[in-house]
């Protein structure tokens, strides 16, 4: 089947008291499900050596990687599979792919389908249904994953044009909410953690309200400081159903 361009990338999450790492299609979301690939394929991989947290050591990210590419690529050229993640947790890589009903009965024999894995690995894997694609909606982000990912692309550009990413700049952002009352509240918090807010925007019409929120204040841009004032924000907006649109500034060079 003719496929989307994928776009890739990563986040940090908490699953079972444990941190885990995600690593997702974005693009992915917006075809799912896909009625074509209604079977779940998992493909387990225990780690030799994991660190103490569960994740990988240094050791094995290149020998994890070449396993990756290598299944993902059979699987995808074989039995027509759609990659759309993997986690990496409690000292296992589990990666996940779709693929057609007509191609069940040939998973059986995965490892004839895949060729043998790097020395000291033993995959596993299971075929489910899945037609709601719900395990890639498990895979998703949540609001904080995928505002970090669109932070750090952000500031890559920001990087990338030589900004002076430690020179605080006034960044503006802006939000949307379901009623007047839930805009004014949020108004109201974030006023009082020091953003100048701007006059509410929006109202009724027949079938719903929508109202939007701009505000600003100054902070840079280096580090963990864009994660740090998105996550202040989240925090006010989500528990009142607003939606946060994102933050952008002007930048700044250096000197």
């Amino acid at each position: 089947m003719e496929r989307w361009a994928q776009d890739f990338d990563v986040y940090m999450a908490t699953l079972d008291d444990k941190p885990a790492s995600f690593v997702i299609d974005l693009a992915a979301a917006a075809h799912a499900p896909v009625a074509s690939h209604p079977v779940l394929v998992r493909v387990r991989v225990p780690m030799r050596a994991p660190r103490a947290d569960g994740l990988r050591a240094d050791a094995e990210l290149a020998p994890l990687a070449a396993l990756e590419d290598q299944f993902v690529e059979a699987l995808e050229t074989k039995v027509d599979a759609i990659y759309v993640g993997r986690m990496v947790h409690d000292g296992v890589t589990t990666l996940a792919l779709y693929v057609p009903e007509a191609h069940r009965a040939e998973l059986d024999q995965l490892p004839a389908l895949t060729g043998a894995p790097p020395p000291g690995y033993e995959p596993s894997w299971n075929a489910e249904d899945d037609a709601g694609w719900d395990f890639h909606e498990f895979l998703q982000p949540d609001p904080y994953g995928r505002q970090a990912i669109w932070n750090r692309r952000l500031v890559k550009v920001f990087e990338d044009g030589g900004d002076a990413l430690a020179t605080p700049r006034e960044i503006d952002h802006l939000a949307y909410f379901p009623s007047e009352a839930a805009a004014q509240a949020a108004r109201a918090q974030l006023t009082a953690a020091g953003f100048r807010c701007d006059e509410l925007e929006g109202g009724s019409d027949e079938d719903r309200e929508c109202w939007s929120l701009e505000f600003h204040r100054d902070d840079a841009l280096a580090g963990a400081r864009p994660d740090e004032f998105v996550t202040e924000i989240l925090d006010v907006i989500l528990p009142l159903d607003g939606s946060y649109d994102g933050w952008g500034a002007a930048r700044r060079a250096p000197g």
